[in-house]
């Protein structure tokens, strides 16, 4: 059982004038790959270079970058900024910042830009409103954005904090080998490491994943946790985004997410296609702001509807006869 992980596309029409019907058009993909590093040792994960060879078609020349090369690798040539007709952004709620600004604005005048996310806040509509109207973007969405998967279990355990270890001890001897992987979640790298150490004492084989680490590590742990060599998974918020996690039947948050986007990104790691049960989340609730949102979760729930706080679309269509 699995489910499409709910998402929202933007498309931004371009200017008809400024198409050149001689140029083979180009198409830039900028995706996160914070993990997805090249590792010669692994050679079956994708890489920048894997994507951008899966993708090439003869109508359109694709490119692939990071979000920190973006920029140098379009901009190192006159032709490809001439040749760029669409522009693709995925994961845009974390790509989109001041940053992208002054060149999206040159970008913008003669190309097609197409916004990607399983979230949507309200932030990243502001900041396109900064240097395009939004009201040229055509929003397409999934009915499920937004919403919490009502297929995967959700516990909430209210403890104190000096409970949130043996809590933790008991769930992952309970947990059955058979049962699929487990994904811890920290909100920091030093809680990672400090889990790491704790897990080791007990001698609960496991791996750690979190932003401190180099590109090259990254890549080894999680293809290591993928393949099935170890099941246990401690990590920071960057296993949230964009990994097939479809292993994966027990998410734990240790620490509970700053937001309520967080959440739904973490949940979104369970019940994915390709899996082989549901799964189920749990969440160590322990601070007053924690509650906040877990209120807010449970009443979205009850009411199977969208998280608040996060807009569905980018413009409001008008009211009907108005």
């Amino acid at each position: 059982m699995g489910t499409l992980l709910s998402s929202f596309v933007l498309v931004k029409n371009a200017s008809e004038k400024n198409s050149y019907k001689k140029q083979r058009p180009l198409v830039l993909l900028i995706i996160m790959l914070s993990v997805k590093a090249a590792s010669s040792a692994h050679p079956s994960y994708l890489t920048v270079h894997d994507i951008s060879t899966i993708v090439q078609s003869k109508k359109a020349h694709w490119q692939c970058s990071h979000p920190h090369h973006w920029r140098q690798d379009l901009f190192s040539s006159k032709t490809q900024r001439r040749q760029l007709r669409w522009m693709v952004l995925d994961e845009a709620d974390v790509l989109m910042d001041e940053s992208f600004a002054e060149p999206l604005e040159e970008i913008l005048v003669r190309t097609q830009v197409v916004v990607v996310g399983a979230t949507f806040p309200t932030g990243l509509s502001e900041m396109l409103r900064k240097f395009t109207d939004v009201g040229q973007f055509l929003t397409l969405g999934t009915q499920s954005l937004h919403r919490l998967p009502p297929h995967v279990q959700q516990k909430f355990v209210r403890l104190k904090g000096r409970d949130k270890l043996p809590e933790l001890l008991h769930l992952l001897k309970e947990h059955p080998a058979s049962g699929g992987a487990v994904l811890i979640f920290c909100n920091s790298a030093s809680t990672v490491n400090w889990m790491g150490y704790i897990l080791d004492d007990h001698k609960i084989k496991h791996l750690r994943l979190q932003g401190q680490m180099s590109a090259a590590a990254r890549a080894g742990i999680f293809a290591s946790f993928q393949k099935g060599d170890v099941s246990v998974l401690v990590c920071t918020d960057l296993a949230s985004r964009g990994l097939d996690t479809s292993s994966v039947q027990l998410v734990v948050n240790y620490d509970f997410p700053d937001t309520l986007q967080d959440y739904l990104h973490r949940v979104g790691r369970v019940g994915r296609v390709g899996s082989k049960a549901p799964g189920a989340v749990v969440s160590f609730v322990t601070h007053r702001w924690d509650v906040d949102l877990v209120r807010k979760i449970e009443t979205a729930a009850r009411k199977r509807t969208g998280l608040p706080g996060l807009d569905a679309s980018i413009n409001k269509p008008p009211p009907k006869g108005g």
